[in-house]
């Protein structure tokens, strides 16, 4: 016998806890989408919590696992128009759709669904077949070597691994593509980090640290591909909760993952340096990012220095200086307070990564003046970036108050003190007896 019977479908309405967290760590992955990007939204509170901070971007493409309500108001509103994707494109490609009744609503009849077998959408392959594809995932742990825990917590299975590491494989094989691990910088109401020295006793690896590209907490962004133990250890100590920094980097040392004598990253939250982030698009198409100097630099920043050309060491330092040691480099970002000493770093896409081709600085010298100084790469120069990071200082200079900027330069530097003249019209400049110009550069 066949007894026909209906009832409503099962809803599922995800909430979270923490609304401030949820908005930090949403910032922060907005920073990370580009417009015309394909995205997967993993399981969980979280991935769907943080969707509506992508509200201003444009010609999203979906293709994902789990179609769910933090998806809603970006298909209605056009944010999600899966036109920029290379494979299925006018398509959201999915396996199953859970969540409120509007949803199913939307979902129902709609063309633009397409929804197949999990072994077709998981499929690695298929994923890379989008340019641009991002993943984006939660976590319950992270270890210092970027180790991803996301099913159990010890010997306790909270989930399945799911999805995840087809998604995150499948957008590291996409052209232009990564993947993301969201995670809050703390559990237990801010009693233990979810950064932590090792995964606890019993947890499994869902994700290897040779998988990883980059993981969010709301104290910000860790770059982990193609990072040294060392390097990846930096990244994500600064953005862990403060309270746990220096005790993840007590662990790290007592593990040898990093130098003894390395210091941990500020105490401060640096949410406000994302104010600071600048970005310019030179002649030859090419962008040039900008943000502050942080402590995990300090490797990027050594290997900017040898690279450059021996008269662009000497106009910097005013001697022909050969070794730039790793004790120079931590000092200098821990001189940096963002305030009276403030270091820009310019970053540039080159291949795989991202390298610094420029730095630019200023450092209270007493009163409500700073002195400035600047280093780009040889082949960048006479695209004005020294300019841009000049301007960029002096808005960041006149909000902490200070009223002039000064500078050493060498008399035979004329390209730096071309840059001054332009910017600082009534600037003095004051020859001293041996060949070195002192500018005064009053901030308008």
């Amino acid at each position: 016998f066949l007894v026909e019977y209906e009832e409503p479908l099962v809803e599922s309405l995800p909430g979270v806890k923490n609304q401030q967290v949820v908005e930090r760590i949403g910032h922060y992955v907005n920073m990370l989408v580009d417009d015309g990007s394909t995205l997967q939204i993993g399981f969980g509170h979280l991935p769907d919590a943080i969707l509506p901070y992508l509200a201003d971007k444009k010609h999203l493409g979906i293709h994902t696992q789990v179609i769910t309500d933090g998806l809603l108001p970006l298909f209605r509103n056009k944010v999600i128009t899966n036109r920029k994707k290379n494979y299925l494109p006018d398509r959201v490609v999915a396996t199953l759709c859970m969540g409120s009744r509007a949803l199913y609503d939307y979902v129902d009849n709609n063309p633009m669904f397409y929804f197949k077998s999990s072994d077709f959408v998981n499929d690695p392959n298929v994923i890379a077949k989008n340019d641009h594809f991002i993943s984006i995932s939660s976590a319950l742990e992270v270890d210092l070597t970027g180790q991803v825990c996301s099913d159990s917590k010890g010997y306790l299975f909270y989930s399945g691994i799911g999805d995840q590491v087809d998604f995150i494989r499948g957008s590291s094989m996409s052209k232009g593509g990564f993947s993301i691990i969201i995670i809050p910088s703390t559990a237990q109401n801010g009693s233990i980090s979810r950064i932590v020295p090792h995964l606890s006793e019993g947890a499994g690896v869902a994700t290897t640290r040779g998988d990883i590209d980059i993981i969010v907490t709301e104290y910000g962004i860790a770059e982990m591909g193609r990072k040294s133990i060392s390097q990846r250890v930096m990244e994500l100590a600064q953005i862990a909760h403060p309270k746990f920094r220096k005790e993840l980097i007590r662990q790290a040392k007592r593990r040898h993952y990093i130098f003894p004598d390395q210091l941990p990253p500020t105490s401060q939250d640096l949410l406000f340096l994302d104010s600071y982030h600048y970005s310019m698009k030179l002649s030859n198409g090419k962008r040039v990012e900008f943000r502050p100097l942080l402590p995990s630099d300090e490797f990027e920043s050594r290997h900017f220095f040898y690279s450059l050309q021996e008269d662009s060491i000497y106009y910097r330092f005013f001697n022909k200086r050969k070794v730039f040691s790793r004790k120079m480099l931590q000092q200098q970002w821990a001189e940096v307070d963002y305030q009276r000493n403030m270091t820009l770093i310019g970053l540039m896409q080159l291949g795989k990564r991202k390298q610094i081709v420029a730095i630019g600085s200023y450092a209270e010298i007493g009163g409500d003046s700073a002195e400035v100084a600047f280093l780009v790469k040889e082949e960048l120069h006479g695209m004005g970036i020294a300019s841009f990071l000049l301007a960029s200082l002096e808005t960041i200079a006149k909000e902490n108050h200070y009223k002039q900027f000064t500078a050493t330069v060498l008399a035979e530097n004329r390209k730096m003190l071309t840059v001054f003249k332009k910017r600082y019209p009534d600037a003095k400049f004051i020859r001293s007896a041996s060949s070195e110009v002192e500018v005064e550069m009053p901030l308008p």
